[in-house]
């Protein structure tokens, strides 16, 4: 299989793909091509990365590397799919960063192998989990080429598509989900707090979590038996439970069903975009 590789957008996702690309030497730096709307980023790329194919656009792109990654903005993926449409054929792999345009949507460009995965801001760190689903034109050899990349930095869960969009709020989701929790948490204590800072409350809570983490993975211990280790009735630690047991079960139902709608507002905008561009060249 080729060894060099495309990347189309260079935000967060795009970036953070090319960065462990290089840092963990999955590809020499002249066997990656990039391409991105913002040329300033470009350049402070090349900077960065000398030896880095840059491209002028993303039909260049296509035309040189038959392993793309596209890591562009799910409403901006129709755009994307149909410039690169006549420069792709049944050799062509396409690895798609989002899982908001639907698989049979994508098809309507490229009927060959298909990859949608959603990436997580903690691979960054080398962790997280990286949820994945192939397409049946995917065949082995490909599907050993996408786990390497992305086991050298996560955990691989390959999914049904149907199952992706509800459990990235346990994986892509999770990191500004958990921000926002142990902010409001750290804020509550820094209320009740005479002589701490907030930096400290907050050092405090993440080793404490760091720790928690690393009993449940390492001693094998489930979140049940945490809580009746540490939560003896009567006690302090039990008086607080009983209040998220009470409380969080309707916060995390409202969370979970305002991003369920919203993705599945922007997978229908998506699809509807692909179907009036679709038409206008038909």
């Amino acid at each position: 299989m080729e060894r060099k590789i495309g990347i189309i957008g260079i935000g967060n996702v795009g970036s953070m793909l090319l960065r462990k690309f290089v840092e963990l030497k999955l590809f020499s730096e002249e066997n990656i091509y990039i391409a991105n709307r913002s040329s300033e980023k470009l350049e402070s790329l090349r900077k960065k990365y000398p030896s880095i194919n840059i491209c002028n656009n993303n039909i260049e792109l296509a035309k040189k590397c038959s392993n793309i990654l596209l890591c562009v903005e799910p409403l901006n993926l129709p755009h994307v799919l149909l410039e690169i449409k006549p420069y792709i054929n049944d050799e062509t792999y396409l690895m798609v960063s989002t899982s908001m345009v639907k698989h049979e949507d994508i098809r309507k460009f490229h009927s060959g192998s298909i990859t949608i995965f959603m990436p997580t801001l903690i691979s960054m760190v080398n962790g997280g989990v990286s949820l994945v689903f192939h397409n049946e034109h995917v065949d082995k050899q490909k599907k050993e080429f996408f786990h390497n990349l992305l086991n050298s930095f996560s955990e691989v869960k390959v999914l049904g598509e149907e199952d992706i969009n509800v459990s990235q709020n346990l994986t892509a989701s999770f990191p500004g989900f958990f921000a926002e929790i142990m902010l409001e948490f750290v804020k509550a204590i820094s209320k009740r707090s005479q002589n701490v800072s907030d930096e400290d409350l907050e050092h405090m809570l993440l080793v404490s979590l760091l720790g928690a983490s690393r009993l449940h993975l390492e001693k094998n211990m489930s979140f049940e038996e945490t809580i009746n280790r540490v939560s003896t009735k009567g006690g302090i630690t039990y008086e607080g439970v009983k209040v998220f047991k009470e409380t969080l079960p309707n916060v995390f139902d409202a969370a979970l069903n305002a991003s369920i709608s919203r993705y599945d507002e922007i997978s229908r905008l998506a699809s509807k975009s692909i179907d009036e561009l679709l038409r206008t060249q038909n």
